[in-house]
């Protein structure tokens, strides 16, 4: 990634309620955001995948034009039978963007470990030859642990195919697990995603649910219950478990190069958090709690040495 310079960027999907280049430039300069990772999904994203050869040009060249910059670009693929996959491929990088979210594929825990990621390897294997046409980066984004993704990635070129790391859904009460995924990791980690949890008891019945979900197979990493009753609540970085200074440490040990983003969810964001074109509190109450996390991650990467 020759030229690269690391920065926080924004996620689009907390900004679906603006709808214009404009509006979300107008926004991302207010939080401290001169880069973006840009959502290109089903409405409400901000560019329709079966628009993307016509209207991610406009949104890009729209936003450039206000001073921010797509770095990645948040769209599902899964492997080359995605919908549009190419196009969005082919289009992204013309534009000069290099990055983009990886997630949907289906570890079967019913078969033997080796088994189950024998299986997935020629997927993978296609994925990664079609990046290489267009000379793109796709990030793993976690549903499940770090050991079978970190296995999966391995065997094939990180230039490729790589590992979102995101504190949140890696989640751990022992912080120095996650600065040792990150060592471990290395050049497989390609981008970065900070979250942040706080662990609780659960009532019967939530727990109860979450055990259901596990038996069939649920997203793991997420917030959930686990055997003796305990989850984790996603709340503002830096108000929970996360070590930010450990992780951020990490990261200058690895010499990452990469995109960074925050992703809050929790439930006093409202409508943004959950990707929404709406707001359910203020603007001025949106954009405050999204500089909040800005700053407070910003910081600690630039005082190890991270961002640019």
């Amino acid at each position: 990634m020759a030229g690269w310079k690391n920065h926080l960027d924004a996620y689009s999907r907390t900004l679906h309620w603006l709808r214009t280049p404009a509006g979300v430039a107008k926004a991302c300069h207010e939080i401290g955001h001169t880069t973006i990772d840009l959502t290109v999904r089903p409405y409400p994203g901000h560019v329709q995948p079966d628009k993307v050869r016509t209207d991610l040009p406009i949104f890009v060249n729209g936003l450039e034009r206000e001073g921010i910059t797509v770095t990645k670009i948040a769209m599902d693929v899964a492997d080359v039978n995605t919908p549009h996959v190419e196009a969005m491929l082919d289009t992204a990088s013309s534009l000069g963007i290099h990055h983009t979210w990886w997630r949907g594929l289906t570890f079967d825990w019913s078969l033997p470990y080796q088994k189950m990621m024998d299986n997935l390897k020629p997927q993978v294997a296609a994925l990664e030859k079609m990046l290489a046409r267009y000379n793109f980066k796709a990030c793993y984004h976690p549903g499940g642990g770090f050991t079978e993704l970190l296995d999966l990635c391995r065997g094939f070129d990180p230039r490729y195919i790589s590992i979102q790391y995101d504190t949140g859904n890696f989640g751990q009460f022992n912080q120095g697990m996650l600065a040792n995924q990150i060592r471990i990791g290395g050049p497989y980690i390609g981008s970065v995603v900070f979250k942040d949890n706080v662990y609780e008891r659960q009532s019967p019945l939530p727990q109860a649910r979450a055990d259901a979900g596990a038996a069939r197979g649920g997203r793991g990493g997420r917030a959930g219950g686990s055997p003796n009753g305990w989850a984790a609540r996603q709340v503002p970085v830096g108000s929970g478990v996360l070590n930010l200074p450990m992780i951020c440490q990490a990261l200058k040990a690895i010499d990452f190069l990469g995109p960074i983003q925050c992703q809050p969810e929790w439930p006093e964001l409202g409508g943004p958090g959950q990707g929404l074109d709406r707001i359910s509190i203020t603007r001025e109450e949106v954009i405050r709690y999204l500089r909040r996390d800005y700053l407070t991650v910003s910081t600690p990467l630039a005082e190890a040495g991270v961002l640019a």
